[in-house]
């Protein structure tokens, strides 16, 4: 069956709309965490206040460290819906919700409608997309293209007279390099030699028109970089060498990022924890995915069955890739294994609605199971001697799952219910090893409600397992999305630690816009960017446009330490790099000067007191926030005292 939109049902619009609710859910709701979502935010604001979409700046400076199309996105989304948190974060949750169209109707295709809604469901609830759709970072957007790109590939494979595929594919390849740069290109070539290789066919590639579509590739991505190779002379060198090579063997400098780096083992750990809850039906998906792979390769195997085969054997490729790339490099980072998040949950899902569909009919000896037919388009067969090469059914013979297989999931499930229910008995342990900021009423009723949804869910959905209900996974669907809502209130509450709304805008309220506002600086210069996005907004919270670009920016310390070196981009250094004997001229000035401490600080390190940078002895706080400290100096104060009566 051809999908159009006349056999688009009403619960499939119903259930996507819901998708888009949960992941827009509270977008707007808290402050710009540093240092990644303040600087992500601030080039896109930039970038419009200057006019200028060829070259990224922060702080007032080129910040050349990353592809453009993010930048873009978010400048598109701010000159639509105006300067706010929500606009600036819409852009990654809309491409999450992208990413969710693009998996149901991957999965439809794949193993029937019913196996779709599944798949969108569960994966606008699977930890690690709810969690980065919900911050200001490239791997949700990039995992979105990767798997459009697999996509259309697997759809010209077998589509090759569709010019609406191959432009498809290769636009989406094209994106993927403007989203993460050449490793963003990696990922789809691989999988496509990948799959040149299991099926031993070279013919594969004269069938997607390889050739001309990295033409195409090279067509849109080139521009951009010839343009700002132009403007910033040694950029190609500085992105490809620094921002690529250095970067995969840990040389890259400055050395940012250190409090996102994870071990080998920690990094399969996080990638365990962002595929929750349903990583704990990993070992029969891996045996479904294995079968189902497997079953394009027999000798009465159909076109349909090797059709299917290539699309399953494409998203174990998308949930492998991103893992065995990065495990063995020291520069991998939490978040790297987010693209392997959807063709995981596809899986995930196609393996749940076959073993529904098993479940039902455990007493027959076989079934037919009728797989969608493609497009009208004839399928191009591979070279084989099978005779029939095209059929719309296929006799499988049926492997229920084993019944123990099925009591220990649901045994493992009854056991995560009672153990978050257990964490109640904890709470004051819990509420300890929080910052003080967060041992609150409020965060405890929080960790109150969370602990007993999940709680009633994981029960629910055990129980449902032990009597070999289809819609065992539902409950754990309804309780993540009550337990994302008081996430999203936990995150406004975090806003105090990993924001610097607050204290900018307490301080920024009672101050001239003449103050000079001079950071600490930090691991990554990002942070600096928050504090140049929060300093640019008027007392309502709304951004004021500047005239003759001519905005607000942030002094930052060259010389604060090992901890806080500054980026080294081609051209001159930026202007708002101060020294520290420049920042004592200043604050002894009868000009009012601002000093914001590194929040990123190690409270432990003895080499690294909060006082080491302060431009005066013996001074105390403005304002403390989390690990922020807030100084000023005598003429600020003054200001204070008489704008704010402080």
């Amino acid at each position: 069956m051809r999908f159009t939109i006349k056999n688009l049902h009403w619960i499939d619009i119903l259930i996507l709309g819901l998708t888009l609710i949960v992941t827009l859910l509270g977008i707007g709701n808290y402050g710009l965490y540093e240092p990644h979502e303040g600087h992500f935010a601030m080039v896109g604001q930039e970038m419009l206040w200057r006019n200028d979409w060829i070259t990224p700046h922060l702080n007032g400076a080129p910040y050349l460290n990353k592809p453009p199309l993010l930048y873009w996105s978010i400048a598109t989304s701010i000159r639509i819906f105006g300067s706010t948190e929500f606009s600036a974060r819409f852009p990654i949750a809309f491409s999450g919700w992208l990413g969710i169209i693009i998996a149901w109707k991957w999965t439809r295709e794949l193993w029937g409608i019913s196996s779709s809604r599944i798949a969108a469901l569960m994966l606008s609830v699977t930890l690690g997309w709810f969690i980065f759709t919900h911050q200001i970072l490239i791997d949700v957007l990039l995992g979105t293209l990767l798997l459009s790109s697999s996509y259309f590939l697997w759809k010209c494979l077998y589509q090759p007279r569709s010019w609406f595929n191959w432009f498809g594919a290769y636009i989406s390849l094209a994106l993927c390099v403007l989203t993460k740069g050449l490793i963003g290109g990696v990922f789809p070539l691989v999988s496509c030699i990948a799959l040149v290789v299991a099926r031993q066919d070279w013919k594969i590639i004269k069938r997607i028109k390889l050739h001309r579509g990295l033409l195409l590739v090279v067509a849109i991505v080139l521009p951009w970089f010839m343009a700002i190779e132009q403007a910033n002379p040694g950029f190609l060198h500085y992105f490809i060498v620094n921002e690529h090579f250095d970067r995969l063997l840990d040389r890259r400098f400055p050395p940012d990022y250190e409090v996102s780096k994870i071990s080998a083992v920690g990094y399969l750990a996080i990638t365990a924890c962002w595929c929750l809850p349903w990583i704990l039906f990993l070992p029969s998906v891996v045996k479904f995915t294995w079968k189902e792979w497997r079953r394009g390769f027999l000798d009465n195997a159909s076109i349909l069955d090797r059709k299917n085969s290539d699309g399953i054997f494409l998203l174990a490729i998308g949930v492998i890739l991103p893992i065995i790339l990065f495990l063995p490099l020291s520069s991998r980072l939490i978040y790297y294994s987010i693209p392997a998040i959807p063709p995981y949950v596809m899986l995930c899902a196609g393996w749940w609605d076959q073993r529904s569909r098993q479940s039902l009919i455990t007493n027959q000896a076989s079934t037919v199971i009728d797989y969608p037919r493609s497009d009208t388009n004839p399928p191009i067969a591979y070279s084989s001697t099978v005779s029939t090469l095209c059929q719309s059914t296929v006799q499988i013979v049926n492997c229920p799952i084993q019944t123990k297989t099925l009591n220990l999931y649901g045994a493992i499930a009854i056991i995560f219910g009672i153990g978050c229910y257990t964490l109640i008995l904890f709470l004051p342990v819990i509420t300890n090893l929080l910052p003080t900021v967060l041992q609150t009423t409020e965060i405890v009723w929080l960790i109150i409600i969370v602990a007993i949804s999940l709680g009633t869910g994981w029960l629910i959905s055990g129980i449902g397992m032990l009597r070999r209900s289809s819609l065992a996974w539902l409950p754990l669907f309804i309780v993540l999305a009550i337990t994302y809502i008081a996430t999203i209130r936990g995150f406004a509450l975090y806003q105090d630690i990993r924001s610097s709304k607050s204290i900018v805008s307490q301080a920024n309220t009672c101050l001239s816009a003449d103050t000079l506002w001079i950071f600490e600086g930090s691991r990554e210069i990002g942070a600096a960017g928050a504090i140049s996005y929060y300093l640019n907004q008027n007392r309502d919270g709304n951004l004021i446009s500047p005239k003759d670009n001519s905005y607000r920016t942030v002094m930052v310390l060259a010389d604060g330490g090992k901890n806080r070196l500054p980026p080294q981009f081609p051209g001159s250094l930026p202007k708002y790099l101060v020294t520290q004997a420049q920042l004592k001229q200043y604050w002894y000035r009868d000009i009012p000067v601002v000093f914001i401490t590194d929040f990123l600080r190690q409270p432990n390190d003895l080499d690294d007191p909060f006082e080491i940078n302060l431009p005066q002895a013996n001074i105390q706080p403005y304002a403390i926030e989390g690990q922020r400290r807030l100084y000023l100096n005598q003429a600020a104060r003054a200001i204070v005292h008489r704008q704010c009566n402080q």
